[in-house]
């Protein structure tokens, strides 16, 4: 069995960069916790780090596994908050867990709903990446997960519930050549300057599915973690990035256009939660918050409306 000491002075180490710093941490002397990370490389049959007379480096095993477990750990660091819950019975919060662009322009809305009618319910919301979310709700961190679907979990059954599905656009300076069309296909978008995320990255391979479905290998120029990020440097001149209407919502649209796809493409929104643990009170008011924030959204416009399809309620991803 894993030594959980061992574990939490490994994440300690990542963390600060240093053996003595994790050490102080935890109140050990440098021999002690040297001796506790080759235990822990002696059960897991492991080498974690690279050891230079300055330095700890994780090795390419040592990054892998420090993915793996940090979640584990993550588990672990909830089991106070688990048992204050249980003691209490107290169902006075609510805690989401959302990635930052559908974070910023739908749930950050639904929250401000949400606080008009239960003002007494403290809410916590975490921002992370996919992996960080996946890995995250099967410790049960988080009452609810709001994020494109499917999400799958290797030991954990997930919930996975549509909310909407929602257009790709392409995204273009007002004064592109490709801003007066109707919709634009990926031999439009060919000769431009892309903005893209990373590849591996699921919305990534969206965009490419599209490009490839044009007979056009896309040449991206800028390639980020954040869309966010994609977005910013289309207002600054730099190129083409693609995004939904729903998360465009947290970024300053003025001197921007929006252009549909041809063929269309659509992602699936919804929400996640451990299939064990039945949804509560304050995670139901809260789906209806985001449920009424898409309906004002579609009732806004024409566009609006195209953008979005609601999904039936409660139906399964």
């Amino acid at each position: 069995m894993v030594n959980i000491r061992a574990l939490r002075l490994f994440r300690l180490i990542v963390a600060t960069g240093s053996l003595s710093a994790a050490a102080e941490s935890m109140s050990l002397s440098a021999p002690a916790a040297s001796r506790l990370i080759a235990i822990l490389e002696a059960e897991t049959k492991l080498r974690l780090f690279n050891r230079t007379r300055r330095r700890l480096t994780l090795t390419r095993q040592g990054e892998i596994f420090y993915q793996e477990a940090e979640h584990i750990l993550a588990g672990f660091d909830e089991i106070p908050r688990i048992v204050a819950d249980i003691r209490s019975r107290s169902q006075g919060q609510l805690r989401l867990v959302t990635a930052p662009r559908i974070g910023q322009g739908l749930v950050s809305p639904a929250l401000a709903l949400f606080r008009e009618t239960h003002p007494g319910i403290r809410v916590s919301v975490d921002m992370q990446s996919r992996f960080g979310i996946e890995s995250s709700l099967g410790t049960r961190l988080y009452d609810l997960g709001i994020i494109s679907l499917p999400v799958s979990h290797p030991l954990v059954e997930l919930e996975n519930r549509p909310l909407f599905r929602v257009r790709v656009e392409a995204m273009l300076p007002e004064k592109h050549r490709l801003a007066g069309k109707p919709v634009v296909t990926a031999q439009d978008l060919a000769p431009e300057s892309l903005l893209g995320l990373w590849p591996g990255q699921r919305w990534r391979k969206q965009v490419d599915d599209f490009f490839g479905s044009g007979g056009v290998r896309p040449q991206y120029a800028v390639e980020t973690r954040s869309s966010l990020m994609a977005c910013q440097l289309v207002r600054d001149g730099v190129g083409v990035a693609m995004l939904d209407r729903i998360c465009a919502q947290a970024i300053d649209l003025r001197g921007i256009v929006m252009r549909p796809l041809e063929p269309e493409r659509w992602i699936l929104f919804g929400y996640v939660y451990q299939a064990r643990q039945p949804l509560g009170g304050n995670a139901e008011a809260f789906l209806d918050c985001l449920r009424r924030v898409l309906q004002q959204f579609r009732a806004a416009s024409p566009e609006n409306a195209a953008s979005v399809v609601m999904a039936a309620a409660d139906a399964p991803a």
